[in-house]
């Protein structure tokens, strides 16, 4: 395949594969914090109600108004002026 490819074909490849292997990597770190973190945890969280919520979609997020009060509080703390 690689010789019927242009050298921009070949970067955009070289570049996909790259991305490809850090995401990769960046999955696995996130799944060994969360085994080390549940290892330190002295009671584990009811796995079923944590799939249904997976699997049902039902998110208990913030609503548009508090997301904005969230990023405001945080625009303030890190000193910034807050223009509404």
């Amino acid at each position: 395949m690689f010789w019927r490819l242009t050298p921009r074909e070949t970067l955009v490849h070289l570049r996909m594969l790259d991305a490809r292997e850090r995401r990769a990597y960046s999955v696995a770190l996130y799944v060994a914090w969360h085994v080390e973190a549940f290892a330190r945890c002295e009671r584990m969280p009811e796995l079923a109600p944590l799939l249904e919520r997976l699997r049902d979609g039902t998110k208990d997020g913030q609503d548009a108004d508090e997301q904005m009060n969230a990023a405001r509080a945080i625009v303030v703390a890190f000193g910034a002026e807050e223009s509404s």
